[in-house]
């Protein structure tokens, strides 16, 4: 399980990355960058993408420690709907009040979405290469 918490923290960190890139670089998601400009501009590069494989590693760990059913794997599903719940969480407690444009740009069944599936790929990378 260690193996695929490091490959978690280093999803959140090159996820933020791309993110970075695509929305301020490329101008993907508009003039906001899908709401995440402003979060970006408050956090700056280098903590932003800390922060984000650093929340990777702790959801991974408190999934595997807590939530997933003793002596059985992570499933896909479940950490679709562990992600859904966390995005849900973070909207409604606005524990990052920076990203209130994200969440004003995406309703809640796609912000829900693009929290599901980062929180499904490190499962992914993990089951196909085997780290």
């Amino acid at each position: 399980m260690e193996k695929l918490i490091s490959v978690a923290c280093i999803t959140g960190f090159i996820g933020d990355i791309l993110l970075q890139v695509g929305s301020i670089n490329f101008h993907l998601g508009g003039q906001t960058g899908w709401g995440l400009k402003p979060y970006f501009a408050q956090h700056g590069t280098a903590e932003s993408t800390f922060i984000a494989g650093g929340m990777m590693t702790l959801f991974y760990v408190f999934y595997i420690i807590y939530l997933h059913v003793a002596n059985a794997p992570p499933s896909y599903l479940h950490l679709a709907i562990y992600g859904g719940l966390l995005d849900l969480f973070f909207r409604k407690t606005r524990l990052f009040a920076s990203l209130d444009g994200y969440y004003h740009y995406f309703n809640y069944f796609w912000s829900a979405v693009w929290m599901a599936i980062p929180m499904m790929i490190p499962l992914f990378i993990f089951n196909s290469f085997m780290i």
